[in-house]
């Protein structure tokens, strides 16, 4: 069990390291929109594009998720910018319900040797909430809505239990939608130019990744021992 706690502490660190990484990489994009000419012609590229935009943001969603460590939430601010708040976070949602359903599928399908090799073998017999349906699926909430999380590889952990898609999917996507949404409400401010409320969506962002971190080590620990 502290071999398995050990790696996932070590899997969190560096997937931060990566979340912080791809946060100075947008930073040059952010900064672009600032520019009234630079929004004009970033929003007439994406109209440009019309469906095909749309399949282009939703295959490189799905893509990120099945690539488990690469951290989504650049990018669900630039899909933000290119498509609003509402629309889309409606490709974001699409694209994970897809990618969650394939990597779900799949490990449930041909096994999770590799994954167990890493986190153990006994790993459901150490962690209590993989062994009880109901525990599985509030556990999955709380770890879901936890910023900072990497939720896609957390997809296959679940996939090691007995909770069936069907439940997994939907309270998957509800824990993370509040996430999802800031990102996007991020991005479609910066390209209205509302840097007023950009700052306050990402002032709330900050804090509840704060929290999330500050509280992870209490909640990982509460789950250890359900």
């Amino acid at each position: 069990m502290e071999k398995a706690k050990k790696r996932l502490s070590l899997f969190l660190i560096f997937f931060l390291l990566l979340l912080a990484a791809g946060g100075l990489l947008l930073l040059p994009f952010m900064g672009e929109l600032e520019s009234d000419t630079f929004r004009e012609t970033f929003s007439a590229q994406i109209a440009g594009l019309g469906l095909w935009g749309v399949a282009l943001f939703y295959c490189i969603q799905v893509l990120q998720n099945l690539i488990a460590f690469i951290p989504g939430g650049p990018w669900q601010v630039i899909a933000g910018a290119a498509f609003g708040t509402w629309r889309g976070l409606f490709i974001l949602q699409a694209g994970v319900l897809t990618s969650a359903t394939i990597i779900f599928t799949l490990v449930r399908r041909f096994g999770s040797a590799p994954f167990t090799r890493f986190l153990g073998a006994d790993i459901t017999e150490t962690w209590g909430f993989l062994k009880d349906e109901k525990k599985t699926a509030r556990a999955v909430f709380i770890l879901f809505i936890i910023p900072g999380l990497p939720k896609d590889a957390m997809t296959c952990l679940v996939a090691l239990t007995k909770l069936p898609l069907a439940v997994f999917l939907p309270v998957s996507l509800a824990a993370r939608f509040p996430g999802m949404l800031l990102s996007v409400m991020m991005g479609d401010a910066a390209m209205q130019g509302n840097w007023h409320l950009f700052a306050a969506v990402f002032g709330i962002t900050a804090v509840a990744g704060i929290l999330g971190i500050q509280f992870k080590e209490r909640v990982k620990k509460a789950l250890f021992r359900a």
